[in-house]
């Protein structure tokens, strides 16, 4: 069953463990915004742990501190993996960055586009939830 929700933020749509996530455009992501994005989410997902796949094609901004919290919070507990969509050269920088310094605790790759975010997505859920 999908579940949706739509936040000041981003727009969530959670079905088979994966969490779309979209920003939306011209959004201002700091702290306090991140907290509640990744606090909605994990309403949204309860019971379940998720990956996320996150669409970052939209023009917007986030804080440093926003995406330190993202990566270092107990929020990541919730997550498998994240998949970051990305479709400019500064996003791409910046979520470079993010996975070389900020070292997320779960796995993070960086897609050109959703099909290939969804292949990796779908080979750790093989990978991860093999039920024995």
């Amino acid at each position: 069953m999908k579940k949706q929700l739509d936040t000041p933020v981003a727009f969530l749509s959670f079905e088979d463990e994966i969490l779309f996530v979209k920003m939306k455009e011209g959004v201002n992501l700091g702290q306090p915004e991140m907290e509640e994005l990744l606090k909605q989410a994990v309403e949204l997902t309860m019971p379940n742990k998720y990956f996320a796949i996150v669409d970052m094609t939209a023009s917007y901004d986030s804080t440093l501190e926003a995406r330190n919290f993202y990566a270092e919070s107990d929020y990541s507990k919730y997550r498998y993996a994240d998949a970051f969509i990305v479709n400019s050269l500064p996003m791409r920088l910046l979520v470079n960055f993010f996975i070389a310094f900020n070292k997320p605790k779960i796995p993070s790759k960086m897609f050109n586009n959703e099909e290939s975010a969804l292949t990796w997505v779908n080979s750790l859920k093989k990978e991860m939830l093999v039920k024995t």
